[in-house]
């Protein structure tokens, strides 16, 4: 997909940078000024500080940072579906692919009409209590549930089911529900597998299972149930590391496909397998 199919709607865009960064403001500054120039709005501001107002009638987001600044910057506009332009200011990223040097050779890409983007999935999730829906969270890497931070191994109780079919009940420090996107994150560094960020998939990894057995899953997206079972300790559901929600016996979480896609921009130089094998030094 390329930016043919979104430059000719575009009114207005959002550059968020990360805060504190003085070199990433910079080139949130130049970035903007550069749709300026072609007559088209702009709004710079640090990815913590983004309003909704912000994100009214954009219809392109650049970001100048690293991952950890995409993902707060796509917590503060999603479910706006529109391309995301990141610049890279981080280390080891892999969601920003485009360097710093390139900013400008990435802006005339998008402007005629040969800037490529890729769709990632995220998920939808939603927590429920005696019934009742109480939060609604949205992640574009994973959804983790674990138990709080200690120096004890002590597991906590999972149960999962798959479109209403139950799959097993989990023994572990937690459980990871990646995204193919977020399968080189978190997912990877607890043992998940790397899954090509365009699929359509769900990747369950558990964390330190108490069982051998219970490995990491590979599922198409579907409905997917986690219940809290009984136990002593207190647990916690995140997404994306930036939300943190307590959980109690008996809560359970409903994980689906979010009906938005997120369109993130690729490397001007590098394909996928290129920056895999740099990332992981291969």
């Amino acid at each position: 997909m390329f930016s043919s199919e979104f430059n000719k709607n575009v009114k207005r865009v959002l550059v968020s940078y990360k805060k504190g960064a003085e070199e990433a403001k910079k080139s949130a500054d130049y970035v903007c000024g550069l749709f300026r120039r072609n007559g088209i709005e702009g709004a710079v501001r640090p990815s913590m500080g983004i309003t909704a107002a912000d994100a009214k009638d954009v219809g392109l987001v650049i970001v100048c940072g690293g991952d950890g600044t995409l993902l707060i910057t796509l917590g503060k506009i999603f479910p706006l579906e529109v391309p995301i332009i990141g610049i890279n200011f981080g280390t080891l990223g892999f969601l920003v692919e485009i360097s710093e040097s390139q900013k400008k050779e990435a802006v005339e890409k998008f402007f005629d009409g040969s800037l490529e983007f890729i769709p990632r999935i995220a998920l939808n999730i939603e927590i429920f209590r005696k019934g009742k829906s109480i939060e609604k969270l949205v992640s574009l890497n994973e959804a983790t549930i674990a138990r709080e931070k200690s120096i004890h191994a002590r597991v906590i109780n999972l149960t999962v089911s798959v479109d209403g079919a139950w799959l097993n009940d989990f023994r572990a420090d937690g459980l990871i529900v990646a995204t193919p996107t977020g399968s080189t994150a978190y997912s990877l560094s607890a043992g998940g597998p790397i899954v090509q960020p365009d699929m359509d998939a769900f990747i369950l990894t558990p964390i330190c299972p108490h069982t051998l057995s219970n490995r990491p899953l590979i599922i198409n997206p579907c409905e997917l149930r986690v219940k809290i079972l009984p136990q002593e300790r207190d647990i916690f559901i995140s997404a994306d590391g930036r939300d943190g929600l307590k959980l109690y016996d008996g809560d359970e979480i409903v994980i689906k496909k979010h009906p938005s896609k997120v369109f993130l921009s690729v490397s001007l130089n590098f394909g996928y397998w290129d920056i895999l094998r740099t990332k992981l030094n291969w």
